[in-house]
């Protein structure tokens, strides 16, 4: 026995040449706002894992910079961020070898090599480095990037196969 289908659901000819091809338009199905509502949530709470999983250093600054303006308020987290970054400061100032050693010298390399890494098999193909092997790109693995002022050293560790 068919379904009898009521109002908006029904499919419709709208084509007034009666020797012309029909022209069909779809059925249009209401979803009730509740699934709706439900699939976004699922999605920003899938997208917000897949966040925290990606950058797990950011995630966690923000969560003690949240606790920190939970405990002492914004103004004595504002006083708190300030002292950190006077800190900072005057460590460059006073003491640039020792400041390049332990601090900016380590955060430089960290910034570049995630600016390399985004970009390595591309260039190592396009560069004629990566060989071919069964079909397969084979690209060096990059290691730790050294950066100076005035020469960034990006050592590569075996390799690793990257599928093109």
């Amino acid at each position: 026995m068919r379904k009898v289908v009521t109002g908006e659901q029904v499919v419709r000819v709208t084509n007034p040449d009666p020797f012309g091809f029909p022209r069909w338009r779809p059925p249009v199905y209401e979803t009730p706002a509740v699934i709706i509502v439900a699939v976004k949530l699922y999605r920003l709470i899938a997208w917000l894992v897949r966040l925290i999983i990606r950058h797990p250093i950011a995630a966690l600054v923000l969560v003690v910079l949240a606790l920190a303006w939970a405990s002492i308020g914004p103004v004595g987290l504002a006083v708190l961020v300030g002292c950190a970054g006077t800190v900072l400061v005057i460590w460059r100032s006073f003491w640039p070898s020792s400041f390049t050693r332990w601090a900016g010298g380590p955060a430089r390399g960290a910034w570049r090599s995630g600016c390399y890494r985004r970009r390595w098999p591309g260039v190592m193909a396009i560069a004629g480095i990566a060989p071919w092997h069964r079909g397969r790109v084979i690209v060096p693995a990059l290691g730790k990037v050294t950066a100076t002022r005035y020469v960034d050293q990006a050592g590569a560790d075996g390799g690793r196969a990257v599928g093109r």
